[in-house]
């Protein structure tokens, strides 16, 4: 027995209880098992420690054991747990006396060392109709679930253990889709196929700061080139125009300028032409989605250069970029 408590210790109430468990399995007899819990345990511990914690729970001990019968067993099960071993019991007197014992604790605060503390327990309870074919640590298992559960719940209450039932019918599963999988499988498909068929589109997710940027690049222009408000030739135009819806693109604006030729010398025509072709490759410069075309031609006076700023549609530039959009991101090379 345990001091101040007077109670049976941890190892010697589960002794009891195995003992108790292996005679009314061989006798047929009953058995009644409570499990009693303090709801307010740790409240209990931090504000008044673990000395009056332990009186607290021998004072409940001592008033559960008032109403218990001679040969009724009470001991320890955890710091803050009583376990209750009740042979012979009958199964319609368990609950009735369940209740007897929870008002017992509940009807008046506990007096320790001149401090007045309300508590409340909680207990969980079975009979042997309960667990036929349990033994006795998956009963305590249970048990340990049942009065915790009921201790949140609220406490100050009496819980009975489930009856264990027949075993339940293992029902056959049906084959659920599983949306997820499907969808994830989708995707992965979209992509494969983007790679294979178009697989320039599968670079569309790295050039949206090119789809959603509008600005107009600069157009490159000789040094001594001067604006000019001379207009080019029709013929450049229709040259610059037949470029532009070959390659599908949207005029943004055009530039003009002139190099004067020096006096007294030939024209610089050719000199001009080669300059022009070093920048404009095939006459024309990319840059994103910003393509310049330009062209040059001889007027009065000197060269007359026209540059116009166009802008290629989103799809159009996402459909002819797949070869060079990777090298726009260094890393991925």
């Amino acid at each position: 027995m345990v001091r101040p408590t007077a109670i049976w210790n941890r190892d010697s109430i589960l002794e009891l209880l195995a003992r108790e468990f292996a005679r009314a399995a061989r006798e047929g007899g009953s058995l009644c098992v409570m499990l009693a819990g303090i709801d307010q345990f740790k409240t209990l511990s931090s504000q008044h420690g673990e000395s009056k914690s332990d009186l607290v729970l021998g004072e409940i001990a001592k008033r559960l054991s008032a109403l218990m019968r001679p040969y009724d067993h009470i001991g320890r099960y955890s710091t803050e747990q009583l376990l209750i071993v009740a042979p012979s019991c009958k199964p319609e007197s368990v609950t009735p006396l369940a209740e007897k014992l929870r008002a017992a604790v509940a009807q008046s605060p506990i007096e320790v060392s001149g401090t007045s503390i309300p508590v409340t327990i909680t207990l969980a309870l079975a009979t042997s109709a309960d667990f036929p074919s349990r033994n006795e640590d998956e009963l305590l298992r249970e048990l340990e679930k049942v009065q915790y559960q009921a201790e949140i719940n609220g406490g100050n209450r009496v819980e009975p253990l489930r009856k264990a039932g027949p075993a339940p019918q293992v029902r056959p599963q049906r084959h659920r889709i599983r949306w997820s999988l499907v969808l994830a499988g989708v995707l992965v498909t979209g992509i494969v196929v983007l790679f294979l068929v178009a697989p320039s589109w599968t670079c569309a997710p790295f050039l949206l700061g090119d789809i959603f940027d509008t600005s107009e690049l600069p157009a490159p222009l000789p040094a001594n080139c001067v604006p000019t408000t001379e207009e080019p030739s029709e013929a450049t135009l229709r040259s610059l125009e037949s470029q532009r819806e070959a390659r599908g693109l949207v005029l943004r604006g055009r530039v003009t300028c002139k190099i004067p030729s020096s006096p007294g010398t030939r024209s610089s025509r050719a000199r001009d032409q080669q300059w022009l072709d070093n920048i404009y490759a095939g006459g024309t410069l990319q840059y994103h989605r910003q393509v310049l075309i330009a062209a040059s031609q001889d007027a009065p006076g000197g060269t007359l250069f026209t540059v116009e700023l166009c802008l290629m549609p989103w799809w159009a530039y996402i459909d002819q970029s797949g070869g060079h959009c990777w090298d726009q991101f260094v890393f991925w090379k």
